[in-house]
């Protein structure tokens, strides 16, 4: 997908796959994170993205989520949906087009990713089967002079700190924080020598920011939406939902698995022993198995799972 302008990068495998899975990385990262679920997934199609403003996705705007989310729709639409005139369908007189899905859609995401399913799933409910965050963020009230403190930290930071040390520093630093060995350290270089310093501020603050939308601004949002109304409690009932987080991440991590729940009807909710930010890398066989059977069950079976606790 790409113009002069703007282009998301992405790499797509095994296109004639039935079911379409969509995997969106955690902030400051990049598509490279999953290299521990190609092999696992590739009876589906996979597209592994890189987020607008991350890895080798190229956009002239400023990064928001509201907008990587319908980047992430019109993916959607063009790998998933066929496009049909309906000569009976007639708006002011012009035909109008007809989406028709042809494949199932499932979305995961860790973070960032999850930030951007979740709007994805409050405002076109309909578009998708099955989603699927883990470790997502969320301030119940959060306040913008908070975040610019922030934000105004990172800049002293990279001041004071980053720009004296060499950039191995900076890459040691974030391997300790994600619990990654030695051996991801190109991915982590790679990662973040590809965002500079105004767009890491701007991911932050729109992260930072992120809050899940009340109720009747759902049902608006739903109402002026171009789908039709038959998925909306479904989804919103959230038997296509599952919310996961590791008990060794931030407690705010935890707490915003249940902002989550409160958000939404009844999603499935898991935590994941001893397990931290991205798991899908260090525990990746608890990760995949949990992903798999989801996507496939809806639901979730504890049996030889010791590692998942219902909440």
């Amino acid at each position: 997908m790409n113009n002069q302008k703007n282009n998301l990068y992405f790499e797509e495998i095994n296109n004639s796959g039935e079911e379409l899975i969509i995997f969106i990385h955690s902030n400051l990262l990049n598509k490279d994170m999953w290299v521990k679920q190609k092999d696992y997934f590739s009876d589906y199609n996979c597209i592994y993205i890189d987020i607008p403003h991350h890895g080798d996705s190229y956009f002239e705007d400023e990064f928001s989520i509201e907008r990587s989310m319908e980047i992430l729709k019109e993916l959607i639409e063009e790998k998933a949906y066929n496009f049909k005139n309906d000569s009976n369908n007639l708006q002011n007189k012009f035909k109008v087009k007809n989406k028709f899905k042809i494949k199932k859609v499932h979305l995961v995401g860790i973070s960032l990713g999850g930030q951007i399913i979740l709007y994805l799933l409050a405002k076109y409910p309909d578009l998708i089967d099955t989603a699927i965050v883990s470790g997502v963020n969320i301030y119940e009230n959060p306040r913008k002079d908070n975040v610019n403190d922030i934000v105004a930290m990172m800049d002293r930071l990279k001041t004071d700190i980053f720009d004296k040390k060499p950039f191995k520093f900076r890459v040691k630093g974030l391997l300790a924080e994600y619990g990654l060995g030695k051996e991801h350290s190109e991915f982590i270089k790679c990662s973040i020598e590809k965002i500079n310093q105004h767009d890491l501020n701007t991911i932050t603050s729109q992260s930072l920011m992120f809050k899940i939308p009340e109720k009747e601004i759902f049902d608006k949002i739903h109402l002026e939406n171009e789908y039709s109304n038959n998925k909306f409690n479904e989804l919103n009932s959230s038997e296509n939902l599952l919310v996961l987080y590791g008990t060794k991440e931030y407690p705010m991590v935890q707490k915003s698995a249940d902002l989550i729940k409160k958000r939404f009807n009844k999603p499935h909710l898991f935590s994941v022993y001893r397990s931290i930010h991205l798991w899908n890398i260090i525990d990746n066989e608890w990760f995949n198995e949990t992903i798999k059977e989801f996507i496939s069950e809806k639901n979730i079976d504890l049996n030889n799972k010791p590692y998942l606790n219902k909440k």
